[in-house]
């Protein structure tokens, strides 16, 4: 089983379907102030355009929204057989989307050495570290971070060039700052703040917090995605994701609340964890519910690692009057 000390991604930074998520609360210290979820959200709505109000679920959209808040609200696949080290298969993080993006940035920043530079600077108080970084499938990462070691605080950013981590392409620039253990310069918490990070189809901005010493591993996020072909706009808010690592599977949570530029916003709960055993590629378990205007609902079932079952309370009166029938992974 390999060890998610890591979380993330990445998001990846497209969408292409209406999702949807409700919240958890993840508390932790960023470099200079103390901060939570709710502070990763930009109340600004000025970065969507599109219809704001609450969605009401009918049997036409329950399965694109359940679908998609299922997907995480993001598009493209990674490509088969690259393997992510200590952490996800590409399989298993392709069918948890949002997890994607956080790690690569979070991989980005742990992948940055501070244990050198903290012993041999002298008496100095505050240092300066930068360099470049290959990506692991090609590209660059370049980084510059300023280090307080009474505080144990940094502050800096990464600047990303094509950079590819697992078969994932970004390129764009994060500001980030947070926290690290002095003795030996593992970081310990991360916030990221960017307006323009994209691969091939999308722009990302937003904020990201994670913590690396959390158990079970959290990210919390909230961010615009631009479609470069359409020109739509998302909003996913003070979204989060929760990874438990056990001995033969992990478990995933994911909250928040997703707006869709056409069809209004909803908001996820996942009810009962997803569960993915090693070595499959899709939940033998889980339950995941989004909610809409008028008491309007609808839940996915995963049946197995092969099947799974959208089913919709389209007229709120608490009875699900709406199923998809069978499904099969493979087709979501």
């Amino acid at each position: 089983m390999r060890n998610f000390k890591f979380i993330i991604l990445i998001i990846l930074l497209a969408f292409t379907l209406p999702y949807t998520y409700g919240g958890c609360v993840l508390v932790f210290s960023s470099g200079d102030t103390d901060f939570d979820k709710d502070q990763v959200d930009d109340e600004r709505s000025g970065g969507f355009i599109g219809n704001s109000s609450q969605a009401a679920i009918t049997s036409t959209n329950a399965e694109s929204l359940a679908g998609g808040a299922f997907a995480g609200g993001l598009s493209g696949a990674e490509p088969k057989g690259v393997k992510m080290s200590q952490r996800f298969n590409t399989d298993q993080s392709d069918v948890f989307r949002p997890l994607r993006f956080p790690l690569v940035l979070g991989d980005g920043l742990r992948r940055i050495e501070l244990d050198t530079a903290l012993n041999s600077s002298g008496q100095l108080n505050v240092i300066t570290e930068s360099d470049n970084l290959a990506g692991s499938c090609g590209g660059k990462l370049s980084y510059t971070l300023t280090l307080n070691r009474t505080a144990a605080k940094f502050n800096g950013n990464l600047l990303f060039a094509d950079y590819c981590d697992a078969g994932i392409v970004i390129s764009g620039q994060t500001d980030v700052d947070g926290t690290f253990e002095a003795s030996s310069g593992a970081f310990d918490t991360a916030y990221f703040s960017f307006d323009d990070l994209s691969d091939d189809s999308h722009n990302l901005d937003g904020k990201i917090s994670m913590d690396f010493t959390d158990t079970p591993i959290v990210a919390a996020f909230s961010a615009y995605s631009t479609d470069k072909h359409s020109g739509q706009v998302y909003w996913l808010k003070n979204y989060s994701i929760n990874l438990f690592e056990l001995f033969d599977r992990v478990e995933v949570e994911i909250f928040g609340t997703f707006y869709h530029p056409d069809n209004g916003f909803v908001t996820l709960t996942t009810s009962e964890p997803f569960v993915i055993f090693e070595p499959d590629d899709w939940p033998a378990s889980g339950l995941l519910v989004i909610q809409g205007d008028s008491a309007t609902k609808a839940r996915l079932i995963a049946i197995d690692q092969v099947l799974y079952r959208i089913e919709a309370d389209t007229d709120g009166d608490g009875i699900f009057d709406w199923n998809s029938g069978n499904l099969y992974w493979t087709d979501l």
